[in-house]
């Protein structure tokens, strides 16, 4: 009974918390000393105070803590914090508690509600020399931190240097989403809601010898702490992989599912959060049949929503979409050679201003690898794409940014939850499918929906069932299908082939490219498992 009722408190604690957002901007000096300023954005119905975790510090100090809230008040600082106290003898004053490992930097919540808090403190030696090169790892968010954030953004800039590829290698783990060098800065960032107490955000970096002179010390080789960092983390498969070619691309994705514990009870609860938020439901397999158009036709939106639920399937199944896309839309025109083979020429008249950027970066790639008679052919794309996969690799990584930011610009996604109009879009992202892969045994179909044909074949592309969709539609009416798409079944059938010829291409590319990239410390995806052998964190932090 004391159990049952510790878990409903600890629920109700959960409940009563509601987290925004939090920004970490952290600024070295040329010594290897930071200054870092963290603003949280949340709503509060419980607890006296607010605290961040710092433990593992072993000679890393911290102090000039500085707290302001939301109203623009500086908090008075005690120097040594006194947690036994209520909530209002905590109001508008902040403090440290020191303990064996570390520190609590503390602040009292002053009142329940909506708060922003800007929090800035100092850190000594958080750059370490080492043999060969210098090193920051650093867990920046804990694990266990009560609200869970909706999103954390970290920016890491040095005001003496700017950070790229050439002089630094980048790695981030313990969430979902993404780090990438952005105008000279290090950018972390999550791309879903923390939804369960393993989530945190670590970031390692390795600097050239000469960006700092750090005092920091920890010696050896940095490849001695990438690789205590790697253990259990997804570039470690990657690399793996990359010595046991057999176990290929199955084995590398089998290995994340694993390592983001999908088979876990945590995450089977997480999915259900996630569910509840996105779609409305606990489970996708409770949505039905959809007949509208997700996002009314937003490919990259509706691709979104299916890579959040780890359905995209192949890179190739987007640009296979929107290849067919274009050629409705007329961006692209259909032509024949002498021997009846299809090939794509490009429109002259058609201004492509109104494509999204990640529209129109992929038809001026297809355009340029048409070479000067601005006419592709089924191997061009292929061959150019190889010679290109850099530009590739970072088409396919901005596309989620591109599909979120489209369903926020229809008003459907606002700070990570969905309102009830995106969370009836995202359900028909599966329930659409749902539709088209039952079509023929739908009773209501019928003539009404010749209009739509088209939408369903790029539709089905999107879900890799193009050929399935093309020979329904034939089979159901093969003179409205070459009235709606202005051209027979055979020749339909050679455009599908064409497209996937061209983008199946893509697949191999990414993979190639952006696993080795992040890997290697160029930036690119999270690990959300591995990271060990950081300072700062612990378990912890936020309301209490």
């Amino acid at each position: 009974m004391k159990r049952s009722i510790s878990i409903l408190v600890a629920a109700f604690c959960v409940l009563s918390l509601s987290a925004q957002s939090i920004d970490i901007t952290v600024t070295l000096d040329r010594l290897g000393n930071a200054e870092i300023t963290e603003i949280w954005d949340f709503t509060a119905e419980r607890g006296t105070e607010v605290y961040l975790v710092r433990d593992n510090l072993d000679d890393i100090g911290i102090y000039d803590l500085k707290v302001r809230d939301e109203n623009g008040m500086e908090f008075v600082n005690e120097g040594e914090w006194d947690t036994d106290r209520s909530i209002s003898q905590k109001a508008g004053k902040c403090g440290i508690v020191h303990k064996r490992n570390g520190v609590e930097l503390c602040w009292g919540l002053g009142s329940y509600g909506p708060h922003r808090f800007t929090v800035s403190y100092k850190m000594t030696n958080v750059v370490r020399s080492m043999d060969d090169f210098d090193a920051f790892h650093l867990q920046l968010v804990s694990p266990g931190v009560q609200p869970r954030p909706n999103e954390v953004n970290v920016r890491i800039t040095a005001p003496h240097q700017s950070f790229d590829e050439q002089n630094t290698g980048i790695w981030a783990f313990g969430y979902e989403g993404s780090i990438n060098f952005r105008d000279g800065a290090i950018i972390a960032e999550t791309d879903s809601p923390f939804t369960s107490d393993e989530y945190s955000v670590i970031v390692l970096a390795r600097f050239n010898k000469g960006i700092f002179e750090p005092a920091g010390y920890d010696g050896g080789a940095f490849q001695e702490k990438l690789d205590e960092a790697f253990k259990g983390s997804t570039y470690q498969d990657y690399l793996d992989g990359q010595k046991e070619e057999t176990r290929g691309i199955i084995g590398f994705l089998a290995s994340l599912l694993t390592i983001l514990g999908i088979t876990t009870v945590t995450a089977k609860r997480s999915i259900r959060k996630r569910n509840l938020n996105m779609f409305g439901l606990e489970r996708i397999k409770d949505i039905g049949y959809e007949r509208e158009l997700p996002f009314g036709g937003d490919l990259l939106a509706t691709r979104y929503i299916l890579s959040k639920c780890g359905r995209t399937g192949s890179e190739s199944a987007i640009a296979s979409a929107l290849i067919l896309q274009m050629v409705k839309n007329k961006y692209i025109v259909l032509t024949k050679t002498s021997k009846g083979e299809v090939e794509l020429a490009f429109n002259p008249e058609r201004n492509i201003d109104d494509l999204n950027q990640s529209e129109q970066e992929f038809y001026l790639m297809l355009k340029e690898a048409s070479g000067n008679d601005m006419v592709l052919q089924k191997k061009e794309f292929p061959r150019w794409s190889r010679a290109h996969q850099s530009t590739v690799s970072d088409w396919v990584k901005n596309l989620p940014q591109q599909g979120a930011a489209n369903i926020r610009e229809k008003g459907m996604l606002k700070k990570g939850e969905y309102t009830p109009e995106g969370q009836l879009n995202a359900r028909r992202a599966f329930g659409f499918k749902k539709y088209l892969t039952d079509f023929t045994l739908i009773a209501e179909r019928g003539s009404s929906e010749l209009p739509l044909w088209q939408d369903y074949l790029i539709y089905g592309a999107l879900y890799g069932i193009a050929d399935k969709i093309a020979k329904e539609l034939k089979d159901i009416d093969p003179k409205a299908l070459e009235e709606t798409f202005g051209y027979d079944y055979p020749t339909l059938h050679r455009v599908l082939y064409l497209s996937n010829n061209m983008s199946s291409s893509i697949m191999s590319a990414v993979v190639r490219e952006q696993n080795a990239h992040s890997a290697a410390g160029h930036g690119g995806f999270s690990s959300f498992g591995g990271g060990g052998g950081f300072h700062g964190g612990g378990f912890g932090g936020g309301v209490r």
